[in-house]
């Protein structure tokens, strides 16, 4: 399916035209691109409240540089720019935040379950199915660019092989045919929620809603540090500042980056999501 730019817009304008939120925004879609996320960081002065969307991605970028892989498969590219003066102790909730939203939209439009992997990560009956990643560019007068770019298996999905992880897409999943337009105002939706929240709402929202998602709570988990040193306990949810707190025999330690491992999920690199 060929998204419409247009008609993307008007679904989703529709929907906060019932309430009280902001609904001018633009949405472009486009055959093939480097990576959305890249391109509207390189316009993020001009690039508010815009949605770029892109049928492939020929160096999409995962976290910590990684590659995203982009198949012209019928898969969600999806990235949006906006403008914010929140604090950067706030704009670090946002990952999450994003996430809870986004898996909430899915859910009402698709009636599917899905998880979130801390710090980023959509997972669907324990595998991967999607993912995002925020950008900052800091403007003046204390405003920042903030960019989030989303991924979504819809089709298809890439190799479990190489991943090193089990990955899935909705439609092999739910056996059955999904609209890449729905997923995409499902999204659109949720991204446009959490960019217009305040910093009580966002706190609100992870506090109400993470742990009901929370792929690795109350489970063991090792934590891979760059030093190379290890520490293995129990997850406990997340801090107030977003980071992930580790239950070590007693003591609670917060960890805000290094590489998560959680039995057949297998090991995931994380970024620095606070502090």
């Amino acid at each position: 399916m060929i998204l419409d730019g247009h008609a993307l817009r008007r679904q989703c304008a529709a929907r906060f035209a019932q309430g009280e939120r902001d609904a001018t925004f633009t949405v472009e879609v486009v055959d093939s691109i480097p990576s959305t996320n890249a391109r509207l960081l390189s316009y993020a002065r001009q690039s508010a409240s815009h949605f770029l969307i892109a049928r492939q991605q020929t160096a999409g970028v995962g976290r910590r540089g990684g590659v995203w892989q982009s198949p012209p498969s019928g898969n969600l590219y999806l990235s949006y720019c906006f403008h914010t003066s929140l604090p950067l102790s706030v704009v670090a909730l946002l990952p999450l935040a994003f996430g809870v939203e986004i898996a909430r939209e899915m859910e009402s439009a698709l009636g599917v379950s899905i998880q979130l992997k801390w710090p980023n990560d959509l997972y669907l009956n324990g595998k991967k199915c999607g993912g995002l990643l925020l950008e900052t560019k800091v403007l003046e007068d204390d405003v920042m660019a903030l960019v989030v770019g989303v991924g979504v298996n819809v089709a298809s999905h890439p190799s479990q092989a190489l991943l090193g992880r089990p990955v899935t897409s909705l439609q092999s999943a739910l056996d059955e045919s999904i609209s890449l337009e729905r997923v995409a105002i499902a999204v659109m939706t949720a991204i446009r929620v959490v960019s217009e929240l305040k910093h009580i709402e966002i706190s609100a929202l992870l506090t109400n809603h993470w742990s009901t998602r929370d792929l690795l709570l109350e489970q063991e988990v090792t934590v891979s540090q760059s030093a190379g040193a290890q520490v293995t306990g129990i997850a406990r949810g997340i801090a107030p500042d977003g980071g992930l707190r580790v239950d070590c025999g007693g003591r609670i330690e917060t960890f805000y980056a290094g590489e998560v491992s959680l039995g057949h999920v297998g090991p995931v690199d994380v970024v620095s999501n606070g502090g």
